[in-house]
């Protein structure tokens, strides 16, 4: 099969996981009462369109994994390059938050850089930081789908990257509960 026809396919399958997660909101639509529906459409709203990117996050999984294969087949250097960069990119994060989270922001920013580290907290830490479990699981698949021994040993590396912060968060979270229960 041509790269063309597999692209169309992969393309085809990204369509119906759209589709999917547009029909998996309108039966929640339906299921929904109307009196809740007038009374708290913003609640209503921000819970399709929580139910749409899982829905459709879940049904683009098999394009995913197959768009996956075939980059790793005829990129894998390009594969591995995009995510080494993005997965430096997530200990920089947590890194940000956890400095902004403490109340100290950038010391003493010259003008020009102030309002850029506030776009870069929005735009990118807090994105990579949610991202972190999806990014863990394509480089997993990744890992599955790489010969090299040394290819292996590098994703291998970055999932580290990506275990170690969110274990820690999840032990403090775990320890928050134990204190406060």
């Amino acid at each position: 099969m041509s790269v063309m026809k597999k692209l169309a396919l992969i393309a085809a399958g990204y369509a119906l996981a759209v589709a999917g997660g547009l029909a998996a909101v309108a039966v929640n639509e339906l299921l929904i009462p109307e009196d809740i529906q007038q009374t708290s459409g913003g609640m209503v709203a921000f819970g399709d369109m929580i139910l749409f990117v899982l829905a459709a996050g879940f049904f683009s999984l098999a394009p995913t994994w197959f768009l996956l294969k075939l980059c790793v087949e005829k990129a894998p250097r390009t594969v591995l390059a995009t995510l080494v960069i993005i997965a430096a990119i997530g200990p920089a994060s947590w890194l940000a938050m956890t400095h902004l989270a403490r109340g100290a922001g950038p010391p003493n920013p010259p003008e020009a850089i102030g309002p850029l580290f506030g776009l870069l907290i929005a735009f990118v830490a807090i994105p990579r930081i949610v991202l972190g479990p999806v990014l863990l699981a394509i480089e997993g698949a990744t890992l599955l789908c790489v010969r090299g021994r040394t290819a292996r040993m590098l994703l291998a590396a970055l999932m580290l990257m990506d275990l170690v912060p969110l274990g820690m968060y999840a032990l403090h979270m775990a320890s928050a509960l134990h204190r406060y229960s």
